[in-house]
């Protein structure tokens, strides 16, 4: 699912269930500063996320609200007018709502840029743009008599070259054959990260291998380079803001919904988490948005990916959108609520004794411990009873050593996890990759844990228009 580096969350037990998620092919993703939760509703294509920064594996647990509070009056609807641009051709898109909707209003902006090095061609076809988001709809051609791979996907400041931040998912298989390929990769940015109206994008490409397959560089990699100017002014018009303000409580933990941004690459919720809450929460559990249009059967827009709380509870919902086409409501549904006891959110290990002293429950277990020069790994193992009620994720600000100083993890690499079945009762195995500064760290090791399962489960409903 998720590119090579570092990718998020696990497959779910069921072939369905996995299928409405987004899936790793490799492992899953930890992401910027607090984290990000890959979608827990999504539709029948298979993803590869990668975060741009150093991260922490995101995922939560669940707890029950009940809805209060009133609301102001939902903003105007996006404009119905035809956007300027012809239906973007060539990409299977029959199951993306947010881009087959996007193509029929004519608003995937056509780009049509090529750029060749070695035996590979990649080819730009168009891309669609949000307040903070980008989808790429792109070609690649694999001249080569040999399969290849792609490495990664990048956006860069076409100034600096300093790579933006952002969380990414990818679909189409990574491993090309000889020939013409179609590949869409979803950027996610954060409010703080405006889209510039100019970025750079880099595409690697490498002849696979069995390294090349769960590495991000090789040596034989070949870069494609181009710089795309977005039209931000038509995706501006063709954009409105709805003002929520409503508050949902349980057991005395709140959550407070601000507002929506209806865009043509979907819709993006906001909301709040405040800090003085007793239990740790971390979101809603299995959100998506139900949109309805006359008599036609309701339409579930799925929920992509999330931005998990950060220092001031402030996160970010990215949802599908049908939007354009003006249904009579929008309604955000979930099916409870994220949340955990505080005084379980953290791991305790001593690498010298390779063991794990304390973990949420008792069901943390020492993997291993290895030493290179550029960094000590750490690696921790756990099983999923119920991932469907959320993941252990590692809070990605640091740890503590046995002498109480604060640590960072190794910069650009953080933390990551992959998940594999066991084979036993649908369990699902995860070993979380922790990467440390070489350094002699005083013993044990504390590290924050930013989620772990806990469900609380009730039906929720936050109109939005």
């Amino acid at each position: 699912m998720f590119e090579k580096e570092e990718r998020l969350l696990a497959e779910m037990k069921h072939e369905t269930e996995k299928e409405s998620m987004m899936v790793p092919d490799e492992a899953l993703d930890s992401a910027i500063r607090s984290g990000i939760r890959a979608g827990e509703r999504r539709g029948k294509k298979r993803y590869r996320l990668r975060a741009a920064s150093s991260v922490v594996i995101a995922a939560a647990a669940v707890l029950l609200l009940t809805l209060w509070g009133g609301g102001s009056t939902p903003g105007p609807s996006p404009q119905l007018a035809q956007g300027p641009y012809p239906p973007l051709t060539g990409f299977d898109i029959a199951d993306d709502i947010t881009a087959r909707t996007a193509n029929r209003h004519g608003l995937i902006q056509p780009v049509n840029q090529s750029k060749s090095s070695g035996e590979y061609t990649v080819t730009v076809q168009g891309v669609l743009t949000g307040p903070q988001r980008l989808q790429v709809f792109y070609t690649i051609e694999n001249h080569s008599g040999r399969k290849a791979t792609v490495l990664r996907e990048k956006l860069k400041q076409p100034d600096t070259g300093k790579e933006l931040s952002y969380a990414s998912s990818t679909g189409g298989d990574p491993l090309l054959e000889k020939g013409k390929w179609a590949r869409q990769v979803n950027f996610y940015f954060e409010e703080s990260t405006p889209i510039p109206e100019t970025v750079t994008l880099d595409i690697a490409v490498a002849p696979y291998s069995t390294s090349t397959v769960h590495s991000s560089e090789s040596p034989n990699e070949e870069v494609m380079e181009m710089d795309l100017k977005l039209d931000l002014e038509t995706m501006r018009r063709f954009t409105s803001t709805v003002s929520l303000n409503q508050t949902i409580e349980v057991q005395g933990q709140t959550m407070t919904f601000k507002e929506a941004v209806l865009s043509p690459a979907g819709i993006t919720v906001k909301a709040n988490i405040p800090n003085e809450n007793s239990m740790k929460v971390s979101g809603l559990f299995q959100p998506y948005i139900e949109s309805r249009k006359d008599d036609s059967a309701a339409v579930q827009l799925g929920n992509s990916l999330t931005w998990l709380p950060g220092a001031q509870g402030d996160m970010t919902y990215f949802f599908e959108s049908d939007a354009l086409d003006h249904p009579d409501t929008l309604v955000l549904k979930a099916g409870g609520m994220h949340a955990v006891d505080r005084d379980d959110m953290q791991i305790v290990v001593d690498v010298k004794q390779k063991k794990v002293l304390s973990s949420p429950e008792d069901r943390i277990q020492f993997g291993d411990y290895t030493k290179s020069k550029d960094k000590y790994t750490l690696s921790l193992k756990y099983e999923e009873r119920d991932f469907n009620h959320g993941a252990v994720s590692i809070d990605s600000l640091g740890f503590t050593d046995g002498e109480g100083k604060r640590h960072v993890f190794k910069e650009q690499e953080g933390s990551r996890s992959s998940s594999e079945s066991t084979g036993v009762d649908g369990y699902w195995s995860t070993t979380m990759y922790l990467y440390l500064e070489p350094e002699d760290y005083p013993q044990p090791l504390t590290f924050d844990v930013s989620s772990f399962p806990g469900v609380i489960e009730q039906a929720i409903e936050v109109p939005i228009q």
